[in-house]
C-alpha cells in the first residue's frame, strides 16, 4: 500500500518487495532512493512477520512520487481507508472474479497469442492479484487482525473496527544477521 503525505509517498516494505522482486519497468529512481542512504529513507529488511506492513519506505523525488501515484494497482490507503467494511470486501471479490475471468480468457485464446501476449497478460494478472492482496491486507487490518506503521506526520484517517487507532510502536533496527535472514510472513 502507499499513503501519500506532502511531497512524499510512503510505501509498506511488502509493497517494495514486490516493485522489486516482481515487476519490470519500474523507474531505476526507487532503488536508488531506497538505497540511497539518506537519512530520511528507511531500510529494506524485515524483522519479523509484522514489520512489512510499516509504511518505512519514503520517496520524495518527484519522478518517483509521479510514477508511484500513476500505478492503481498499490493500493492508496487514504483512497480505501473510510469505505465501508462491507464494500471494501465486496470490490476484493470483484476484482477476484474479473482476475479470473481474464485468465480463463487469456487461456482459451490460441498458443500463438498466448506465447506472443505472455508477459503483457502476466503482468496484468500479477498486478490486480496483487491488489487483491492488498486489499485483504486491509480488510484484516480493519478487523484488527494486523497492524499498520503509520509515519509519525500521518494525520489521516486509521479506521479499524473496535478501535480508533492501531499503530506499530517503532522496533529497533535489527542487527546485521536479523537483518540478512529475517523474512517477513506472507
Amino acid at each position: 500500500m502507499k499513503l501519500k503525505i506532502g511531497d512524499r509517498v510512503y510505501l509498506q516494505k511488502y509493497e517494495f518487495a514486490h516493485i522489486m522482486h516482481e515487476l519490470n519497468g519500474f523507474p531505476g529512481g526507487i532503488l536508488n532512493e531506497m538505497f540511497s542512504g539518506d537519512e530520511d529513507s528507511s531500510f529494506f529488511f524485515m524483522n519479523g512477520p509484522t514489520d512489512g506492513f510499516r509504511f518505512e519506505c519514503a520517496y520524495k523525488e518527484p519522478e518517483n512520487v509521479r510514477w508511484l501515484m500513476e500505478q492503481d494497482w498499490i493500493v492508496d490507503y487514504d483512497e480505501y481507508a473510510e469505505m465501508p467494511l462491507a464494500e471494501l470486501e465486496a470490490l476484493q471479490e470483484r476484482l477476484k472474479a474479473e482476475r479470473s475471468a481474464d485468465i480463463d480468457e487469456f487461456n482459451a485464446k490460441n498458443e500463438a497469442y498466448r506465447e506472443t501476449h505472455f508477459d503483457e497478460q502476466s503482468d496484468k494478472f500479477d498486478k490486480l492479484g496483487h491488489k487483491i492482496a492488498s486489499l485483504g491486507d486491509l480488510i484484516r487490518f480493519r478487523k484488527g487482525k494486523i497492524k499498520f506503521g503509520f509515519p509519525d506526520e500521518y494525520q489521516g484517517k486509521i479506521a479499524i473496527s473496535g478501535a480508533s487507532s492501531v499503530t506499530s510502536t517503532p522496533q529497533k533496527k535489527p542487527g546485521f544477521f536479523a537483518r540478512l535472514f529475517g523474512r517477513g510472513a506472507q
